[in-house]
């Protein structure tokens, strides 16, 4: 017997999110293939660039694009150890904090961080282009409150 407080597997909210995020990943795993980048080296990369252009390039640290991405440290540590051996990313001395390392991306990180969100913006373009434009921006409060719950 089921134990279920839902009759209906579509009642389920939980569930909804497990199938809509793997159809968007699926989305965004493709717009990405042709750069050679996974989902999670896109999403450090780019924050990086995007963390790197609002501090006046002054490098942030693991811990700062962790939490921007929200991304665990340790699969932030992996992920950006595969960045720099790709050439992507630099590790060097934090301006301000002798414990931590200023993460930079590379000229050559930059240039794809800068191609690969024109090809996810597409993608999520293509993906949302379903939803009324008043619906999108419902999404969109709606996914801030449940990140900052």
């Amino acid at each position: 017997m089921m134990n279920s407080e839902f009759k209906e597997a579509n009642d389920s909210p939980g569930f909804l999110l497990w199938q809509v995020t793997n159809v968007w990943q699926k989305e965004i795993r493709h717009a990405l293939e042709p750069l050679d980048l996974t989902h999670p080296q896109f999403v450090l990369l780019f924050s990086c660039q995007w963390l790197n252009d609002k501090a006046g390039h002054a490098g942030v640290t693991q811990i700062q694009l962790a939490q921007h991405a929200q991304v665990d440290v340790n699969v932030t540590s992996q992920v950006l150890r595969t960045l720099e051996r790709k050439g992507y990313v630099v590790r060097g001395a934090h301006p301000t904090d002798t414990r931590a390392k200023a993460i930079m991306p590379t000229p050559a990180g930059d240039a794809l961080a800068s191609r690969a969100v024109q090809a996810v913006e597409a993608a999520d373009r293509a993906f949302f282009a379903s939803l009324p434009e008043e619906d999108r921006g419902q999404l969109i409060r709606t996914m801030l409150q449940l990140i900052k719950r």
